[in-house]
């Protein structure tokens, strides 16, 4: 809740300007995230061992435009995509392996997506290459012994915003292919209406006007298609975070939608995604149920 005596002019939902470029700083709440950091890359660096993989498989024209595929056994497996986060100007698929652990051991192949940054790119330009990955992931799912009716996408932070852009995809007219591309989604910690990410000091590398924000909001355009969706945030979170997934997740249900959602307790925005990683967590669980798992 903000004072009431709260001074200076409020730009967004009662916020000041210094107030909501609060709101999506997580360096506001957690100051130094480079423990984080440090120990997914050296799991991921541990997964990439352990499993069967194809790395570095080209997916687009670009260098950044590049998958790793993590690969389970059984002929006929669900295929669960993951769209990394990192503010859309970080991270990349190398330090994010370590999410294909728990889904390849419970019979899921898993397959990381690397793209394009900003400000090297646009917004418009990622959402692209994200979709262009699941695109490339549903035709080709029967090479690596896929079912291309069981693809699947989650992701975490910017790469929730790129998951809930990914779900609301005209797979018709932009690809070519089935409007069912996409079985269920998954995204985590992410937003989902870009408005208040313009009005912030994100947009100092973002460099969105309205209409991108807008467009770029999946939360503005829900398909006409039912899709299972499974969206969660910590109770550590910033309270725009928890807010923006709370509102996708009504925007569902009130299509009737399925939905399951989940508030974690206790976690911050960074240990959420160490949570998308481990055996018999809620995340787990609920996406692994949602692959028929």
């Amino acid at each position: 809740m903000l004072d009431k005596a709260d001074a200076g002019t409020k730009i967004y939902r009662g916020y000041t300007q210094e107030q909501l470029d609060a709101q999506y700083n997580q360096a506001s709440i957690v100051g130094d995230n480079s423990a984080y950091k440090q120990h997914k890359i050296a799991e991921s660096a541990r997964v990439r061992a352990r499993f069967d993989s194809l790395l570095n498989v080209a997916y687009g024209p670009s260098r950044h435009e590049q998958l790793d595929v993590f690969k389970y056994s059984r002929t006929g497996a669900p295929t669960l995509v993951f769209l990394h986060g990192g503010a859309w100007k970080g991270g990349h698929k190398d330090e994010v392996s370590f999410i294909a652990e728990p889904y390849v051991d419970a019979g899921a192949n898993v397959v990381i997506v690397n793209f394009a940054l900003v400000p090297e790119v646009r917004l418009d330009e990622q959402v692209r290459q994200a979709r262009a990955a699941i695109a490339w992931t549903y035709r080709n799912a029967t090479t690596f012994g896929g079912n291309p009716e069981r693809v699947f996408v989650t992701g975490h932070s910017s790469g929730g915003h790129l998951t809930g852009m990914t779900m609301v995809t005209d797979w018709v007219g932009d690809f070519g292919l089935p409007a069912d591309v996409l079985k269920g989604g998954a995204p985590f910690s992410g937003m989902f209406d870009l408005e208040p990410v313009q009005l912030s000091w994100r947009n100092t590398y973002l460099k969105m006007n309205k209409d991108e924000a807008l467009r770029l909001s999946s939360i503005r355009h829900i398909p006409d298609r039912p899709m299972p969706l499974v969206i969660g945030y910590g109770s550590g979170e910033l309270d725009e975070f928890r807010r923006q997934s709370k509102e996708f997740a009504a925007a569902w249900r009130a299509r009737s939608y399925p939905c399951t959602e989940m508030e974690l307790p206790g976690l911050n925005h960074f240990e959420v995604q160490q949570q998308m990683a481990r055996a018999g967590t809620r995340p787990v669980t609920a996406i692994c149920s949602m692959l028929g798992l």
